[in-house]
């Protein structure tokens, strides 16, 4: 019940005038620490549905405000370090694409051949919507919004198969990044 209201009012009618007062102020908070409107609002959503899952142990009035801005500026934390991790294995799978026709010596040149002949395996194995978005981002070099356009898909679900497809070529891949690592930076 708010203080000082002339009725009650149920957890719903509650939790909708939290929404409605906090949500844009709370996108534009996630949108300061990941510049990414639409990411900005799922983090936001995921907020609002964990503090609807949790409704009976919490207050649902004013005092809620600290909480929903920590509750935010933690998932954006989580966001910007999974994109960290994301990039990191971009960049290593960028350089073998872009490093195809290099020379390299010829213990590098076995191993290049080696991880390649993985790389595009794990990449076969990926599910065909997974692999197709993948292929369109890596050899066509097309942003996610053009990837989403031409498939007629949502941006948001071309980086949850892009997010999976690197996912799972992390796993498969995952003994030769260390070598190759090691390999590129002691030939620098």
């Amino acid at each position: 019940m708010r203080p000082g209201s002339k009725h009650q009012l149920n957890e719903e009618q509650e939790f909708e005038l939290i929404f409605r007062k906090y949500y844009v102020r709370l996108c534009g908070f996630a949108n300061k620490f990941i510049a990414n409107t639409t990411e900005a609002e799922d983090i936001v959503q995921e907020v609002f549905l964990n503090i609807w899952a949790k409704k009976d142990r919490l207050k649902l009035d004013d005092e809620i405000k600290p909480y929903l801005f920590k509750s935010v500026q933690n998932l954006c934390f989580n966001f910007i370090e999974h994109q960290k991790v994301v990039d990191s294995y971009y960049s290593v799978i960028e350089v073998v694409y872009k490093n195809k026709k290099e020379e390299f010596d010829s213990y590098e040149s076995v191993l290049f051949t080696e991880f390649q002949a993985k790389v595009d395996e794990a990449i076969g194995s990926l599910p065909e919507e997974c692999r197709k978005i993948f292929k369109m981002s890596r050899e066509d070099g097309l942003k996610y919004a053009e990837i989403a356009d031409k498939l007629n898909l949502s941006v948001k679900t071309v980086e949850t198969q892009m997010s999976r497809a690197l996912s799972k070529l992390k796993i498969e891949l995952k003994d030769y990044l260390s070598i190759l690592i090691i390999s590129l930076f002691l030939n620098n």
